[in-house]
């Protein structure tokens, strides 16, 4: 019996070719079109799935202000309504720090390894200066924010002691630690622009710290041309920034590039966080963090 020899038909092998090719190609797009939807079920994922918790407990950051940041300007009624919300500023700062308010610093116990804020604050009575002095001197760390012509805007009349501290009042204490805090008279337009290391910041009427004659308890670096000074007191440390207003909302949160990019148009809170991370972890304010 004899095998039969197959005919070859090139039109049918060319149906098949032309047919595995369009499964091939079809298959091609489909494997992208599946690859896509993969992409973006993992960017939705990493958008809007739960973050983690942290579970370190925050460090502990006393506060003491009569800038607006704990309470509203309206009082107790502003305080309770619905849609009350602390400052931005103070929010920011809760994120990081396990805040206690400060009013009387007689009463206060700091827990060990404490940080101290001090922002614009009242004014001292002198058994309370010594006891700032003494609580540095002992290992205090302690961040003074001490505006010489705050700019703050109140709903209270000037004189009012609801209102911010127009002026620092913390002068016989930086006189002691070495420093002398000062309006610079400059011709320059009152809200100004400044570069602080990486920090961009923008703010008004910004102080500057001068040395004092020799023999002062302290050492102090004087850095940021006159914006920040760098104190070693006794085992502690002061750092303290010639200016309050930079931490006002109105300075640093923006309006069209929060909307475009979500972040702050300043890093005027960066550079409070920077400051309050440096003397947490004592480190120095030289280097890439400030420039003299």
């Amino acid at each position: 019996m004899t095998r039969r020899k197959r005919r070859f038909h090139p039109r049918r092998r060319g149906d098949f070719y032309l047919v595995m090719d369009r499964l091939t190609r079809f298959g091609g797009k489909k494997w992208l079109l599946v690859l896509l939807l993969l992409g973006l079920l993992l960017l939705l994922v990493a958008v809007f799935a739960p973050r983690p918790v942290d579970s370190r407990p925050k460090p502990p950051l006393g506060l003491m202000t009569t800038l607006p940041l704990l309470w509203s300007e309206g009082g107790i009624e502003a305080d309770l309504r619905k849609d009350a919300a602390p400052h931005p500023a103070f929010t920011r700062l809760s994120d990081h720090y396990n805040i206690t308010p400060v009013d009387d610093l007689n009463a206060w116990a700091p827990k060990p390894k404490q940080l101290l804020l001090l922002a614009q604050p009242r004014a001292f009575a002198p058994n309370e200066l010594v006891w700032i002095d003494n609580w540095v001197r002992q290992g205090g760390h302690v961040l003074i924010l001490a505006d010489p012509a705050l700019q703050w805007g109140s709903l209270y009349p000037l004189g009012d002691k609801r209102r911010p501290l127009f002026t620092s009042m913390l002068s016989p204490l930086f006189a002691y630690w070495g420093v002398e805090l000062a309006l610079p008279l400059a011709d320059e337009a009152p809200v100004s622009m400044r570069k602080i290391g990486v920090f961009n910041i923008r703010t008004v009427t910004a102080g500057e710290w001068l040395p004092k004659a020799p023999g002062a308890e302290g050492s102090c670096a004087i850095l940021a041309k006159g914006l920040l000074a760098d104190c070693r007191i006794g085992k502690g440390r002061a750092v303290l920034v010639a200016d309050a207003d930079f931490v006002d909302t109105a300075f640093w949160e923006g309006r069209g590039m929060r909307i475009l990019t979500g972040k702050d148009e300043f890093a005027n809170m960066a550079l409070l966080q920077a400051l309050l991370t440096a003397l947490q972890d004592d480190k120095g304010l030289r280097g890439d963090f400030v420039e003299k």
